[in-house]
């Protein structure tokens, strides 16, 4: 565990204070990812219990896993890629609303990986080779599919395969795949397998400087009837934004904590912006590429699913 400077309480201690009485339960999808950090920081320091609500994490391995949990009723809150998000609207008709972006990725905060033994030396070597993304048409799968469109590789050839982040890099370097795409906090864990990387998907895939991963939704008819509990949750969830944005040794405990990363890989690991606010504009890209890949085959508009905080946060 990282040793920083901290209040008596600890850093990651808790430490606000909470409101009386009993609150609304709110189930809420986490994943093992960098994404999760203000959420996983507002639980720990009691910001949800302040803001009026109490929220219970309900893992999740997938963002297409948290949306099934938020169709079974098993969740009322659930993270997940913007991409699976977009595509359960337009392909799976389901009527969701974003209540929070809870990242956004930016230069090297993720990579597409391969060996280091020249099997795969360019962006172009990637036609015809066994790939991992974590969900079909997800984040992972759309930004490898971008980076290749980007460098004119045609990728109707891939051999395209799920996986769970954590295991990428060991499928990488056993050679039961050739290439996969990682966010933090795997990088730097795999960079200790022999798996190197070969293009930032954000520069490569022509986004420039970031691009959105993910958000947490609910159904528009949880929405309609639990306005005061998003609200809460908005409140509180920009609140630990805010603070681990400022105080990035938050992310890497947590990392550390909860994800199993080294002390010392955390300390070195990009990390991801936290947006303070849902941006129906920078979700709009999303949309606007993947029906431009004929991933949705009706355009998407974004500002129609996001409910914007209130005016006094």
């Amino acid at each position: 565990m990282l040793l920083l400077a901290t209040s008596a309480c600890g850093l990651l201690g808790g430490g606000t204070e909470e409101s009386s009485g009993s609150q609304p339960k709110v189930a809420a999808t986490l994943m093992t990812i960098l994404d999760s950090a203000p959420l996983r920081w507002a639980i720990d320091q009691g910001y949800f219990r302040a803001a009026g609500i109490d929220v219970t994490p309900v893992p999740a391995e997938s963002g297409q896993v948290g949306i099934t949990k938020l169709q079974a009723g098993d969740a009322d809150i659930a993270y997940a890629g913007d991409v699976a998000i977009i595509s359960a609207v337009a392909t799976g008709g389901l009527d969701l609303r974003v209540i929070a972006q809870a990242a956004m990725a930016g230069p090297e905060t993720m990579w597409i990986m391969v060996r280091d033994d020249g099997s795969v030396p360019t962006v172009a070597d990637l036609a015809g080779k066994r790939i991992a993304h974590n969900g079909v048409n997800g984040v992972s799968h759309m930004l490898i599919r971008a980076v290749m469109a980007t460098h004119r590789v045609d990728d109707s050839t891939v051999q395209w395969t799920r996986a769970n982040f954590p295991d990428m890099a060991g499928l990488l370097a056993r050679k039961q795949i050739d290439a996969a795409l990682l966010p933090e906090p795997y990088i730097m864990a795999a960079s200790k397998q022999k798996v190197k990387p070969l293009i930032d998907p954000i520069k490569g895939g022509g986004f420039e400087q970031s691009i959105p991963t993910g958000s947490y939704v609910v159904t528009a008819a949880w929405a309609q009837q639990h306005p005061a509990e998003i609200a809460a949750f908005q409140r509180a969830l920009r609140r630990a934004a805010a603070e681990v944005t400022s105080k990035p040794e938050i992310v890497q405990q947590l990392a550390v904590r909860e994800m199993k990363v080294d002390a010392g890989d955390a300390q070195l690991m990009k990390l991801p912006i936290f947006p303070l606010t849902p941006s129906a504009v920078q979700l709009q890209r999303w949309a606007d590429l993947m029906h431009s890949f004929g991933v949705i085959k009706q355009p998407v508009r974004m500002s129609d699913l996001v409910i914007a905080p209130p005016p006094d946060q």
